[in-house]
């Protein structure tokens, strides 16, 4: 890029944004115009969505498969033909927390404490941010409590440098950075070091580290990968209200089939990869919100391209978002899909690198990944609109093409593809059913035939806490308004409750 660079990242900042009203105004201003061309988008659309629902229902159970058989599967066995360099791996745990309860702190280090793996080779780095009054006493007593079940119980405090962004991001570039002393200072071998980003609320699956190390040793590119397992919103799942239960059991499900195409999607979350290709990539970014996608399109292009995500089918439990009350949930939800859709700012931050790294990055191996960030990000705040009002929209707005063949049945057309899409929600169901925890006895099996109806507010819930979050961040974007990052709450409510 030119000494232009800052318009040059502005203008490619807000292209998708704009791009995004662009497409979701259409309906309305194009129908003036174009009638018959939005009407033919509009079914092409709809036969998308058909597409993406089948995926969905079918990748599910196909990922729900691999996962028990992954459960059921001898790991010990497995690992004993990597016996001679087991021990020197190292797994470097980071999670990273702001105001999280003690005892959500306290479930996530049992989990990782319950591991099928030696507890020795297990480090923690609690990454703790300045910010955060009696932060120290907390992660101390935490220290107490489970330094002596890991090999290293790390404690790191990032204080706001300029520059810096609040956020989990920029907490982690500082750990990450504190813990390469430390892992020298040990005389650690950092070809067998395989860092991990758990976020504080997360319980990995005790089979987790096996599998990983597993998976880690046996694949000859395995610097040059990321690793991500499903994550499930389920840890409090049947006490959050319905409309954020809605919107997490898709979520959840959404994970469990995006394991079957990991060559389509990106890390989030909790995720996986060698300290190398960490340490290569010189560790997070502390000047983004969205760390996730970002670490992988950093990687990417510092390895020209060469990098890939692989599934580890199995499954995390995370905490879905919770208020104080019924009306608190809702605006923590919201504002949680706010910050998920603040993360249109790195197709801005692809196209820069792409435009660097032209000479060294294949075209076709950008695209494939540059076009699937595109096509979440730009539909973001689309999808709703397209698929409730879209078809309705031309026939009532131009009455000339209502009375035209195409303008007459467009709605029915659409009723029609949208309805076959619905049946793959049975898939969505079943498999949500399997995985959630049981019932617990707070929860009146009289409520249960909830469990299936609500699925009947998509149409709401999808407005609420996609399009119109969606809609908000890309306009902020448009019109330069940063967005702050604010961390979701989480609550810890007395047993029976």
């Amino acid at each position: 890029m030119s000494i232009k660079e800052p318009f040059m990242m502005r203008a490619l900042e807000t292209l998708p944004a704009i791009t995004s009203w662009v497409l979701l105004t259409s309906p309305i201003w194009a129908s003036f115009f174009i009638p018959v061309i939005v009407a033919y988008y509009i079914i092409l659309f709809d036969l998308y969505f058909f597409i993406r629902s089948a995926s969905l229902g079918i990748n599910a159970v196909r990922g729900y498969i691999k996962i028990q058989q992954t459960i059921k599967m001898d790991w010990e066995n497995k690992l004993k033909a990597y016996s001679t360099d087991i021990e020197h791996v190292r797994h470097v745990i980071f999670i990273p927390t702001y105001k999280e309860p003690t005892e959500i702190l306290q479930r996530t280090l049992s989990f990782l404490s319950e591991q099928e793996f030696p507890a020795k080779q297990i480090n923690i780095c609690l990454a703790t941010e300045e910010r955060e009054k009696g932060v120290s006493k907390k992660a101390e007593e935490l220290r107490k409590q489970f330094g002596g079940k890991f090999g290293n119980f790390w404690i790191t405090n990032h204080k706001l440098s300029p520059g810096e962004v609040i956020g989990k991001s920029s907490n982690l570039a500082y750990a990450a950075k504190e813990v390469e002393k430390k892992i020298t200072q040990a005389s650690y071998d950092k070809n067998f070091i395989i860092a991990t980003s758990c976020d504080a609320d997360v319980s990995l699956h005790p089979k987790y580290l096996p599998v990983l190390t597993y998976e880690f040793l046996s694949n000859p590119n395995r610097y040059y990968r990321f690793w991500q397992a499903a994550i499930l919103f389920y840890n409090n799942i049947w006490r959050v209200p319905i409309f954020i239960r809605v919107v997490h059991t898709i979520y959840s499900i959404n994970g469990v089939a995006s394991l079957m195409s990991p060559g389509a999607n990106f890390n989030y979350s909790t995720y996986s990869l060698s300290w190398k290709l960490l340490e290569r990539s010189d560790y997070w970014d502390a000047d983004v919100i969205p760390e996730d996608w970002h670490l992988f399109f950093k990687s990417f292009f510092k390895e020209r391209g060469e990098i890939e995500l692989e599934s580890i089918f199995l499954t995390h439990f995370a905490d879905a978002v919770e208020g104080k009350n019924y009306w608190d949930a809702i605006k923590a939800q919201y504002l949680q899909s706010r910050r998920w859709a603040w993360g249109v700012t790195d197709i801005a931050y692809a196209i820069k690198q792409f435009i660097l790294h032209r000479r060294e990055v294949s075209f076709i191996n950008f695209s494939f990944r540059f076009l699937r960030a595109l096509e979440q990000h730009l539909l973001w705040p689309v999808n709703w609109w397209f698929l409730t009002l879209g078809a309705t929209l031309p026939p009532i707005i131009n009455p000339t093409f209502r009375y035209t063949n195409l303008g007459y049945n467009l709605p029915k057309i659409a009723a029609f593809i949208l309805t076959f899409a619905i049946i793959f929600l049975i898939f969505v169901i079943i498999v949500d059913w399997l995985l959630k925890p049981p019932r617990p006895a707070y929860f009146k099996k009289t409520l249960l035939p909830f469990t299936i109806i609500q699925y009947v507010l998509l149409p709401v819930t999808g407005f609420i806490f996609s399009s119109l979050p969606g809609m908000d961040a890309h306009t902020r974007l448009i019109f330069g308004k940063r967005l702050e990052y604010k961390s979701t709450e989480k609550f810890i409510k007395p047993k029976g409750k």
